[in-house]
């Protein structure tokens, strides 16, 4: 949170400096370089194209006028301020930054955008490319960096139309919170390391906060899920994460229990959680949640590797669209549905059921993602019999229905092409 403030202060300084710099430079009545003014003409047209409103004439103007490709990705490049503040005293020069990269990718169709904060945006279109590509070059950027002695991290948005570029520079922001120093990642690599996590943040945040409000142990496993869920992000996004969901048990515990409520200042535990890395970030975080809420982890609690859970996992993961009972897989991982229901609860923080729904739903919201599938369709080909069981299933866990989902997807596709 105070790495998302100080980057949010910092972009807002940045961005009223780039609107007066585009206005000082407009109005000026001195001559302007022709490179000069090339940048600025470009680089404002990637200000825009990020952060205004942008007609799709002015895209095919400014198109035409850069000679930019139909298709392209965005990447998103984060300089490390420290290793940046180590060669020079003041902050790195737009212009030379932009010439650097300009110049060595000379031979490859790009828009650059300006420095914002300690973050630069490079667009990258060609009519023909492959993903691969954008690996290649990433990795090469980062070397550049690393020769002009800095640290560079890159996020790689996925290919599409430039009038859907928007969406590739989200992607481009999500990888990029994988990300360590020196390290790029594309956003079809970033969803790997979420697919083992058979359960939504959202879901278990609000499983949290109402265990913290109902004074339940079992609040401490929902938080112990949370953190894993957290664990593939880099350090930067963990602090991030962890102060948010902070926040919230201490709300939750001052709506509910102001006489108890203990005083949490997050900007107060800034310097102790900047100094935090790797492990050490969640056992800090474990600490503070012990301290706000008073909760602590019971004895007989199960370790999240359990084996039995693992196996559950593994079978549901496989099984999920046939027609499977809490009693079938006790079965199969051979213990008593009793012991097993408690056992699931425990180490998931769901029940049996929700655990499966929450499986399938999520590969509903796939299919219709992908494909032109019927709800009645999606609703067998995931386990379900009855499509209105299914509809309300789908409501509770997504918040809308699946036909209101598929008009919203609808929406989208057609607007990307």
């Amino acid at each position: 949170m105070m790495d998302t403030t100080s980057n949010i202060e910092n972009q807002v300084s940045d961005a009223e400096f780039w609107y007066s710099l585009q206005a000082e430079m407009l109005n000026s009545k001195h001559n302007l370089k022709v490179e000069n003014m090339a940048s600025l003409v470009e680089q404002s047209f990637m200000f825009s194209l990020f952060f205004r409103n942008f007609s799709d004439s002015d895209l095919l103007g400014y198109q035409q006028v850069l000679q930019l490709k139909n298709y392209g990705y965005a990447v998103l490049i984060d300089i490390s301020e420290a290793q940046a503040s180590k060669t020079s005293k003041s902050k790195t020069d737009n212009l030379a930054l932009y010439k650097l990269l300009k110049n060595n990718l000379k031979d490859i169709n790009n828009a650059i955008g300006p420095l914002i904060g300690n973050r630069i945006c490079i667009l990258f279109t060609q009519d023909f490319m492959e993903d691969k590509d954008s690996r290649i070059i990433s990795k090469s950027l980062i070397k550049l960096f690393n020769d002009n002695n800095l640290t560079a991290t890159i996020g790689i948005g996925s290919i599409t139309s430039l009038q859907a570029i928007y969406s590739s520079f989200l992607e481009a922001i999500r990888a990029l919170s994988f990300c360590n120093s020196n390290e790029h990642m594309h956003v079809n690599d970033a969803r790997c390391l979420r697919k083992d996590l058979n359960y939504d943040y959202e879901d278990t945040e609000k499983h949290l906060l109402d265990a913290i409000r109902q004074r339940k142990v079992e609040a401490f496993d929902y938080f112990g899920i949370l953190m894993n869920w957290i664990a593939p992000f880099n350090d930067l996004a963990k602090r991030n994460y962890i102060v948010e969901i902070l926040i919230l048990a201490a709300h939750a515990m001052r709506i509910e229990y102001p006489e108890s409520m203990k005083k949490f200042n997050p900007l107060g535990k800034a310097k102790e959680l900047m100094e935090c890395q790797g492990s050490e970030l969640h056992e800090w975080a474990f600490r503070q949640f012990t301290y706000i809420t008073g909760i602590v982890r019971p004895r007989n609690s199960i370790d999240l590797s359990n084996k039995i859970v693992r196996l559950t996992k593994e079978y549901l993961e496989a099984h999920y669209t046939e027609d499977i009972s809490l009693e079938d897989v006790a079965a199969q991982v051979n213990v008593s549905p009793q012991y097993f229901s408690k056992l699931i609860k425990k180490n998931t923080g769901f029940n049996f059921i929700d655990w499966l729904s929450m499986m399938r739903v999520r590969r509903a919201k796939e299919l219709f993602n992908t494909t032109n599938l019927s709800i009645k369709e999606v609703c067998f080909m995931i386990g379900y019999k009855d499509p209105n069981y299914f509809s309300r299933i789908f409501k509770k866990r997504v918040g809308i229905t699946p036909s209101e989902y598929i008009k919203t997807g609808s929406f989208r596709k057609k607007k990307n092409k």
